[in-house]
């Protein structure tokens, strides 16, 4: 194979993996961060395939932005990751909001006090803090 063609089927098989890992991670936390509103506490989260374009944009960013990052505190890094992650999926969730009339969480958002516009929620940041960090460890160990 050429050296083009390995680098397309690397990034490729990296965009599926940090996709279906973002999916997983989201279906963990939904399940975790709902449990106090289920009686039987069966742990059951969810996500939205939708979502699974906006988890595969996670190596091209880290391959775009790694050599600036990687070098910070990790405070740092995970501050930014987090930012990034938001601007992510506010534009992500306003965009499936014009395609399909609304996103697939914009209701459980609006509910909570912490929503921007129905497409994000801030109380959400430790955890887009500590994904942002685990998706950098699984970056760095495929690289």
């Amino acid at each position: 194979m050429t050296d083009i063609t390995t680098i397309c089927l690397q990034t490729a098989f990296e965009m599926l993996l940090f996709g279906v890992l973002g999916l997983g991670l989201e279906v963990i936390f939904t399940s975790v961060f709902e449990i106090r509103k289920e009686e039987k506490r069966h742990l059951r989260g969810y996500s939205s395939l939708w979502y699974l374009p906006l988890y595969m944009l996670t190596p091209l960013f880290l391959i775009v932005t790694s050599s600036l990052v990687f070098s910070r505190h990790i405070v740092i890094r995970g501050l930014i990751y987090m930012t990034v992650i938001f601007v992510i999926e506010y534009a992500g969730m306003f965009l499936l909001r014009k395609l399909l009339g609304s996103s697939p969480s914009e209701a459980s958002y609006l509910a909570c006090k912490w929503n921007i516009h129905g497409l994000i929620r801030l109380d959400y940041a430790p955890a887009m803090f500590l994904m942002g960090l685990i998706f950098e460890f699984v970056y760095r160990q495929v690289h």
